[in-house]
């Protein structure tokens, strides 16, 4: 049995960080019922696309979800919405603020259909404070908590993370929170609201910055793949392939078997480097020093022989290559599956194990109002009425419906 088998959830959500909550909690056995705009949320407007324009991006996040397509504008729209709000657990929701009350369906009248509903919303700068109103997305708020100011080498401008991390952060967070939401009900039978906002997740995710300033009246500054104020070595040289090997210790206990891995046996007590203090002291002139060694070496033979000393060291990846690695291999992290909009599809596999729930793709992306029809039948609504919606343009199902 899944851990969430049994639980259902309604799925206001599109973009990335929503749909990326949800798609964690449907992976986790939810039954997560997507509710789209007629035309489709506008992650189904995002490439990369297939030869028939169906949405990659799409199809990546929204895996084992159910679909139904609903004019929130109208009355029978917001009646369905009402329906499904007194048979559900949880609510999740990334509008911009206010938007979802504005439609009539928020926490207050949520509630007051069914007093034990979860009803979480993600969204750029929360449900409070002054910027509560503003749009944002990830590179918005990357720049705004000080994410991106921490990112990139000091000579050069700041930068972006590779990836939307803020969505995939938040995504996370909202996750958890409805989690805790309903372990609490659980135990107490109450509902509540979960508030998670990119921005306040995000800036808890900047690890020592506020506390190195807190503490010692300096502010860090980006420092490129190095932590040269804290742990050395902790960074990336580039070697004689070309190609950029990454390696890191911890612990000066961790030391001579780095200087073993390097061939400088004679490094272990160097006044200059034997222990982190002065190698952050010195991070100059050693950082010079290793990069004149790597600059000699192939990556592989040097992860192998850090490998071989207990020194964690990697090669720099594409993630193409990344999906390709046998240990990723044997973690099932690239996983393959029919999408219905798409068709066959390479995507990544479940981060998290369980001993004895084997992880399984129920399905892929719903189409545009896959499920509307099915779903209307289990709210009681006969099929007359489902066809004079569909009709009326108040809800959408597949034209070969």
């Amino acid at each position: 049995m899944a851990p969430l088998e049994g639980i259902t959830i309604l799925d206001f959500t599109q973009a990335y960080n929503g749909p990326y909550c949800t798609m964690v909690l449907a992976d986790l056995g939810a039954r997560v019922i997507k509710v789209e705009r007629l035309g489709g949320e506008q992650s189904r407007f995002w490439e990369p696309y297939t030869e028939d324009d169906e949405s990659g991006y799409f199809a990546l996040l929204n895996r084992n979800k159910e679909g139904i397509a609903v004019d929130l504008g109208e009355p029978e729209g917001k009646e369905i919405i009402k329906k499904l709000y007194a048979k559900v657990d949880v609510i999740v929701e990334n509008f911009k603020f206010g938007t979802i009350d504005k439609l009539g369906l928020g926490y207050e009248v949520a509630k007051e259909i069914n007093p034990n509903i979860i009803f979480a919303s993600s969204s750029g700068y929360g449900q409070t404070g002054p910027l509560a109103t503003n749009t944002a997305y990830d590179n918005v708020i990357e720049s705004m908590c000080g994410y991106m100011d921490m990112t990139g080498f000091p000579e050069l401008p700041p930068l972006r993370s590779g990836a939307s991390v803020g969505d995939s952060y938040t995504g996370l967070s909202v996750a958890v929170g409805v989690l805790l939401a309903l372990y609490h009900r659980k135990k107490t039978g109450e509902g509540k609201r979960v508030d998670v906002a990119m921005l306040d997740t995000m800036f808890a995710a900047l690890e020592d910055s506020i506390m190195t300033y807190s503490l010692t009246g300096k502010p860090l500054h980006r420092s490129g793949n190095a932590k040269p104020a804290e742990v050395v070595p902790y960074d990336s040289y580039i070697c004689k392939d070309g190609k950029m090997l990454t390696v890191t210790i911890t612990r000066d206990e961790m030391w001579p078997d780095f200087c073993k891995a390097v061939d400088m046996p004679e490094m272990i007590s160097d006044p200059l480097y034997a222990t982190n203090d002065l190698r952050v002291k010195n991070f100059d002139s050693f950082t010079k020093k290793m990069q004149g060694y790597m600059e000699k070496q192939d990556v592989d033979d040097m992860v192998e022989r850090f490998q071989k000393h207990n020194v964690p060291a990697s090669g720099v990846y594409r993630p193409i290559d990344a999906a390709e690695h046998p240990h990723m291999l044997a973690r099932d992290m690239i996983i393959q599956y029919h999408d219905d909009n798409i068709g066959e599809f390479t995507s990544f596999g479940f981060p998290i194990k369980f001993s004895k729930t084997p992880e399984t793709i129920r399905k892929g992306s719903p189409r545009i109002g896959g499920d509307t029809v099915r779903v209307m039948q289990e709210l009681g609504y006969d099929q007359a009425v489902i066809d004079e919606y569909i009709e009326e343009e108040i809800v959408e199902v597949p034209e070969d419906k």
